[in-house]
């Protein structure tokens, strides 16, 4: 090859050069863009010719070129931010991010994302994460990808309560007591307890449970509620809304029937009417209130149990987001529901996406196909919620090789001033 050869030769050098520390530019530049993955240019020598076309000893080079700029995804350290839509992939693979009306796909390790306008879960260039949607229980996972959506406004109606559980200890130690029960009259019971139950609007009703050891190893309990509450009823008058009585054996384990239904529709010993209807003009509902694990042991009367499975209606009041990527939401009544769960993907190849900007990837034929799964399952990383990956970006390794591809680029420059130097002399020759 000619004197000539060797400006391209280093010429070639100057070009990887250049290229490489562009590259090395580029990550320092997004050493804080959050789910930035640092590139690395690698060279590749370029042939120029064979001199006998024979052996390998006599083939000449004819500089570099650059061979590939990959990505480099190792894990970044993961930032709290104390935003509660903000997510971060602890291990493998990648948010998938839909673009509206189209059927285009993205991938991001980037996850600052929001609630839009819509109620739909995307990135600030509007992409909608994609996951899985549960149904309306949200017990059940509905596994076909879609737009992750919350509607801010939504509510959750109102649940009558049907049934209660009620464990109460009940002292053994209690006299029996034979006088007619009185709500009114603290002698005529030994121990009360109140519950709150919900009716068909949502409406709260407060009812007192008493107490009273009838006989021994039985107990009479009552269930009142405040004639406020009562069309027709008097404010400070308690009525009767169920009744019942507990039995138990010499061990103190209840033996008689523990579910009882509420409300009565007659008074023990009275030929009064019932309840017929709230104050709010609602009938009460039918609920079953259920003493089993009750017992009657030799220690003060307590409460150890009591829950009932009504509620008032809800509205939403924020979403929350755990390790399995299940978006919760929280209502105003203290329920909370599986709304979606955020999908992840991964590639046979990740070097072989094609990234386009924005902290995105497309997918390519290099890259294979995407292999869709949830956080947690078949080897993907887990979801960090309130936080966000930061760049993977190496300072000091990134300033090592500037300092490396800068005396290469300048070795470079001298092959070109070296040559010009030789071909001086040729032409110089006399």
């Amino acid at each position: 090859m000619s004197i000539t050869a060797a400006f391209f030769t280093g010429l070639s050098g100057l070009d990887t050069h250049a290229t490489a520390m562009q590259v090395i530019g580029d990550n320092i530049a997004n050493v804080h863009t959050t789910g930035f993955k640092a590139g690395a240019a690698h060279f590749e020598d370029v042939l120029g010719m064979s001199l006998t076309g024979l052996t390998a000893n006599n083939q000449t080079g004819a500089g570099a070129g650059v061979a590939s700029v990959d990505s480099n995804f190792i894990q970044g350290s993961l930032e709290a931010t104390g935003v509660s839509t903000d997510v971060a992939v602890n291990g493998q693979g990648l948010f998938i991010l839909g673009v509206p009306d189209t059927n285009e796909v993205t991938y991001s390790r980037a996850g600052h994302f929001f609630f839009d306008e819509e109620g739909y879960y995307a990135n600030t260039d509007g992409y909608r994460v994609q996951g899985y949607l549960y149904d309306s229980t949200g017990l059940n996972l509905i596994e076909n990808l879609a737009d992750i959506r919350i509607d801010q406004n939504s509510m959750i109606p109102p649940k009558v309560t049907s049934d209660i559980d009620m464990v109460v200890n009940l002292d053994a130690d209690e006299p029996v007591i034979t006088d007619v029960f009185d709500a009114a009259d603290p002698t005529t019971y030994q121990f009360s307890t109140t519950v709150t139950i919900y009716d068909s609007l949502g409406d709260s009703h407060q009812v007192q449970v008493f107490f009273t050891q009838s006989d021994l190893q039985e107990w009479t309990w009552n269930a009142m509620i405040d004639g406020s509450d009562v069309q027709s009823g008097i404010p400070g008058v308690f009525e009767l809304y169920g009744t019942g009585t507990l039995e138990f054996d010499t061990l103190g384990q209840l033996t008689s029937s523990s579910a009882m239904a509420m409300p009565v529709d007659f008074y023990a010993g009275s030929a009064s009417s019932a309840i017929g209807f709230f104050a709010n003009g609602l009938a009460p509902p039918a609920t079953t209130i259920n003493f089993t694990f009750t017992t009657q042991f030799a220690s003060p009367s307590a409460i150890e149990v009591l829950k009932q499975d009504g509620y008032p209606a809800g509205n939403l009041s924020g979403v929350g987001i755990d390790s399995e990527g299940n978006l919760v939401a929280n209502y105003t009544n203290g329920l909370r529901k599986n709304m979606a769960r955020i999908a992840l993907a991964d590639f046979p190849s990740l070097n072989g996406l094609a990234r386009v900007g924005d902290t995105l990837y497309r997918a390519t034929t290099t890259s294979g196909d995407p292999l869709y799964n949830k956080p947690g399952v078949g080897g993907m990383g887990t979801i960090a919620s309130s936080m966000l990956e930061e760049s993977n970006v190496d300072l000091a390794a990134e300033f090592i090789r500037m300092i490396l591809i800068q005396r290469g680029y300048q070795a470079n420059t001298k092959v070109i001033t070296t040559a010009d130097e030789m071909l001086a002399q040729l032409i110089n020759i006399r």
